[in-house]
């Protein structure tokens, strides 16, 4: 009878970490030996066992690969807030504890050559990972399963066969240091296609990447790039001692494996964080794959790969999203409203193929309800800013990054049918809201806000649904938009006084939450205090005194972080 619900316990905060910065945050779980009692389902419930925050979940997964021993790796279409409420718990109750550790001398940082060391093993690494490999040698760091591959005078290459291409004609093309790459690897996305990246650079290096539906999942270069190699980079980052790196490279060498499966064998690490390393690995290269500005590359498309990967193949979308995200942070105002004033008077759309990209880049709350503003109504560029959720430049800064990704387009026209289907679609949302949801829901609001965000929400709502807007959505839905903005504003009336705000707060949550909440951000703001950022400080204990206002040490706090800002 197949499993339908299972758990992963977590021994401690560090390997619950490790995981979820690892594979978890990327969407993908693995189960090790002995989890299920039996055959998995497609699907199934799951809860993670978390230590300080205890059983959370159950979160539905969906089965990618049963491995032998009975374990399992399975696919998260969508965190619950739980979960990520749990995360957010753990990585503050830790750099709490690291500032106090640092703070009291009972923690120091790690000193030593190191690039000593390393230089002292790359020799052999350069030499061992170039050798070929024993025929039948289980294949450890790519992956399990490795395809067979041609095998000349009994031995077979270590590193990922390279598909021969040489008979097709790339689909893609273009060069280092221009968008043309950029561009392709947000198509393969949006498209999910399997295929090979072949980079040549102009020393006569070659760099090849594995995409799997739509993102890599490897890479191999010729010659090897000691620092990209999975042993030296977890040597570099204190995970693995010289001794441990020695010992898998003896054993590399004896058994003709890889260097994932030698770290396995000798007990530094397991198969779970096998895959997370992977990951990591694989994130690490394609970092400087996108920085690198000389050569030339291909993509050809492939039916499959030579190996089947542990990985999950990365999300590049949004491995680009945050990094474009902050980059437009420091472009200059002026260059940002030039970008974006051709586009002023043009409609603004979700481009084709692009809301299930969205939906996997584990956006914030903030940015998801910006999407949904986009793709349920059509608004001119300039009327946009004026209902978008977010700040005037956010909203810029927004538009300029869904652009450059192509993941947004701009018409100049507005097309009728589908205007007058998602009018509908939002004003049933947005029914759903006020009608089923709390009243912080029905301005879209976190029930943790101020009566600032209070008074932003009720402006862009009220110009969405007020008396002026009556025309825009038609004769027909005159009677509900008016139904509608009644609702809406007994809520704003409800919730922009303070006190009254508070006291409906307390009525629909425990006070218990209130409470830990409130102590959750004064601790983080304090986190911030001792960092030095007055801005994070000002947002963390302005939040704690909303939820308890009465207590002093958040006043204090509150306080001290003005101060810093340079307030009174």
């Amino acid at each position: 009878m197949a499993v339908r619900s299972a758990s992963r316990t977590y021994p401690t905060l560090r390997s619950f970490l490790e995981d979820w910065h690892g594979t978890l945050r990327l969407g993908a779980v693995a189960l090790p030996p002995g989890s299920l009692d039996g055959e998995p389902a497609a699907t199934l419930k799951l809860d993670l066992v978390v230590p300080l925050v205890g059983r959370v979940g159950p979160i539905e997964v969906q089965l990618l690969q049963a491995m032998p021993g009975g374990g399992a790796v399975f696919r998260v279409p969508e965190w619950p807030a739980g979960v990520l409420d749990a995360v957010k718990r753990v990585e503050d109750e830790v750099q709490e504890l690291k500032a106090w550790l640092l703070q009291s001398g009972q923690l120091t940082l790690p000193r030593g050559d190191v690039d000593g060391e390393l230089r002292a093993l790359r020799a052999r690494v350069q030499d061992l990972e170039s050798r070929p490999a024993r025929v039948g040698a289980a294949p450890g760091a790519a992956g399990p399963a490795a395809a067979p591959a041609a095998v000349e005078g009994g031995v077979v290459e270590r590193g990922l066969p390279v598909p021969d291409v040489s008979g097709l004609a790339p689909a893609l093309a273009g060069t280092m240091g221009d968008r043309s790459l950029r561009d392709a690897m947000m198509e393969l996305a949006l498209e999910r296609v399997t295929g090979l990246l072949t980079i040549e650079h102009p020393d006569g290096s070659v760099r090849w990447g594995y995409w799997h539906k739509g993102g890599p999942v490897a890479w191999r270069t010729e010659p090897i790039v000691e620092d990209e190699v999975l042993g030296i980079l977890l040597f570099r980052a204190n995970q693995i001692t010289r001794d441990n790196l020695e010992a898998s490279l003896d054993l590399m060498e004896r058994n003709g494996v890889r260097q994932g499966e030698a770290l396995i064998e000798i007990g530094v690490i397991t198969f779970a964080q096998l895959v997370l390393l992977l990951q990591k690995q694989c994130e690490f290269v394609f970092q400087r794959v996108v920085r690198e500005r000389e050569g030339k590359w291909t993509f050809h498309v492939l039916s499959e790969l030579p190996e089947r990967f542990v990985a999950p193949a990365l999300r590049v979308p949004s491995l680009l999203f945050r990094s474009l995200r902050q980059h437009v942070k420091d472009m200059a105002a002026e260059e940002l409203a030039t970008t974006l004033r051709p586009w002023l008077d043009k409609y603004v759309y979700i481009a084709e193929g692009a809301p299930r990209v969205l939906d996997e880049m584990k956006t914030n709350s903030e940015e998801q309800g910006f999407f949904k503003i986009v793709g349920s109504t059509s608004y001119r560029l300039r009327e946009l800013f004026a209902v978008s959720n977010l700040s005037r430049s956010a909203t810029a800064g927004m538009i300029w990054t869904l652009a450059d990704l192509h993941l947004i387009e701009f018409r100049d026209e507005e097309a009728g049918s589908r205007g007058v289907e998602r009018l509908a679609r939002v004003l049933d949302d947005r029914r759903r809201a006020v009608t089923k949801g709390t009243l912080f829901e029905a301005l879209d609001l976190h029930w943790i806000c101020t009566s600032a965000e209070v008074e932003m929400a009720w402006r862009r709502l009220s110009k969405e649904y007020g008396p002026d807007s009556h025309a825009r959505w038609g004769a027909e839905n005159a009677k509900s938009i008016a139904q509608l903005y009644e609702k809406l504003e007994a809520a704003y009336n409800r919730l922009r006084v303070d006190a009254r705000r508070r006291e409906y707060r307390a009525e629909i949550l425990e006070k218990m939450k209130i409470e830990q909440s409130a102590e959750m951000l004064a601790k983080k703001g304090e986190m911030a205090v001792m960092k030095e950022s007055a801005r994070e400080a000002l947002e963390c204990y302005v939040k704690a005194c909303e939820l308890m206002p009465n207590v002093a040490e958040y006043q204090a706090g509150l306080q001290q972080a003005r101060n810093m800002r340079g307030g009174g």
